[in-house]
């Protein structure tokens, strides 16, 4: 099961919040830990030094014991044990409950820690200037310990005033994603038409690109559907015709006694059947050109190869009509492309150019290329195209007014379809002298 984005940021927040109050209390901890082992440290050095001094102007009296009442006196619930010896060994002055041997056989001065009395103890031991007395003072660690452990919690009492802000982290977080789930109701409760752009003015700046995208995709689909309802309404019109004069055709040859009559209604039907089967092919290889549908392979090949193929087919038939067909391609030309795709392109120029061309016209095919692109040009022998209708004849079931033959409009639209997905350009100009219409394909070899 995903985790939704309420738990996953909830988690990363107080994860990072735990780990941050964690690492920062251990750091204090450590921190006030060693700042206060050194004061403790301090406090030996320093009642070391008073011993010291006191040691050096009272030597002759050899009386410091109301030095351990003074410290009991001034605040020291647990005053240090201490101990003054002479330089040959003699102990001359010891605090209350210090035991008559050394505090710490280390004789050096410094720090160090022992075990007396079955317990850890700090000591810390130094002369006086003349060097004739020897200063011992001691503090138990476990004492060290339990004053530490005050000194160090009063320091992180105020990181413990922190923890109550985990709560408020989740407050804030599931607060802060309540736009996120108004936007969520308003696409949930849209129904399934409703491809209207989402109020972008609900929605966080963070999830703003996220919203743009989906309203971007819903004005895709909405033209998707457009296009698709369009082509639905256009490709039924176009099939009904010739579907219902094929019926009528086969109704009256079926009803008719006269051997002639019958075969005329029959040649009827088998031409609007014909132009049927010939729009539907259309209507499929149209259908596969959809940008949002294509799914082509572009591989390397020889446009030269295919444009002798697809004149090789056609010629043999336009020979029939007394049209001649010519090629002209005197180099290869080498692209990425469809095979197939531009051989349908190629195939219904020359299509529709026999369909203008008259009898003992010359359709004429002629391939360029250059470094940056390759040119196909098709030019026929027919009226030709007024500018205005240029324009006009790339849409979908669009045939010109007193056009012959069985065209079913869809020739140019597939053959711009086709030059499109391969990033190319079609161009329609006059021909020759100003005759007949002028075909002209472009596609970028870098491209291709």
């Amino acid at each position: 099961m995903k985790q939704s984005l309420r738990f996953r940021l909830l988690f990363f927040v107080l994860t990072s919040f735990i780990i941050g109050w964690l690492t920062i209390s251990g750091f204090t901890w450590w921190r006030a830990t060693a700042e206060a082992d050194a004061l403790f440290d301090e406090q030996l050095f320093q009642l070391a030094t008073l011993l010291a001094v006191v040691t050096s102007h009272e030597a002759e009296e050899q009386d410091l014991d109301e030095f351990a009442e003074d410290l009991q006196v001034n605040g020291y619930s647990d005053p240090p044990v201490f101990q003054v010896w002479s330089s040959d060994g003699l102990l001359l002055v010891h605090g209350p409950n210090a035991p008559r041997q050394p505090l710490s056989l280390n004789l050096e001065t410094g720090y160090s820690n022992v075990v007396m009395r079955g317990h850890q103890w700090r000591v810390y031991t130094r002369y006086t200037s003349d060097k004739k007395h020897r200063i011992q003072v001691a503090q138990e660690s476990a004492s060290r310990e339990v004053r530490m452990l005050g000194f160090v919690v009063n320091i992180l009492s105020p990181l413990l005033l922190a923890l109550p802000m985990i709560g408020i982290l989740w407050w804030v977080v599931v607060r802060a994603l309540n736009p996120l789930d108004r936007l969520v109701h308003q696409i949930g409760a849209r129904s399934a038409t409703n491809l209207e752009a989402i109020d972008t003015t609900i929605a966080p700046a963070e999830a703003k690109v996220l919203v743009d995208a989906i309203n971007d995709l819903f004005q895709k689909l909405q033209s998707s559907i457009n296009r698709y309802n369009q082509f639905t309404a256009d490709a039924a019109h176009e099939l009904r015709t010739p579907l219902a004069g094929s019926v009528v055709q086969i109704h009256a040859a079926l009803e008719s006694s006269d051997e002639s009559e019958r075969k005329h209604s029959l040649n009827q039907a088998l031409k609007g059947l014909s132009k049927l089967h010939r729009l539907v092919e259309q209507l499929l290889v149209f259908s596969r050109m959809e940008p949002e549908v294509a799914m082509l392979e572009f591989a390397p090949l020889d446009l030269k190869e295919l444009s002798v193929e697809v004149v090789s087919e056609c010629a043999p038939g336009y020979l029939e009509r007394d049209v001649t067909l010519e090629l002209e391609a005197p180099h290869p030309v080498k692209l990425k492309g469809n095979w197939e795709l531009l051989a349908v392109a190629l195939r219904n120029l020359l299509d529709n150019a026999v369909r203008v061309t008259p009898a003992g016209g010359v359709i004429k095919v002629s391939l360029l290329a250059d470094d940056d692109f390759v040119s196909l040009v098709v030019i026929d022998a027919g009226p030709g195209i007024t500018d205005q209708n240029k324009a006009l004849v790339f849409g979908r079931f669009h045939r010109l007014l007193g056009t012959i033959g069985q065209g079913s409009g869809l020739g140019l639209s597939i053959v711009h379809s086709a030059v499109r997905l391969h990033g190319g350009t079609v161009m329609l100009e006059d021909g020759e002298d100003g005759k007949g219409l002028r075909v002209v394909i472009k596609i970028p070899i870098g491209n291709a």
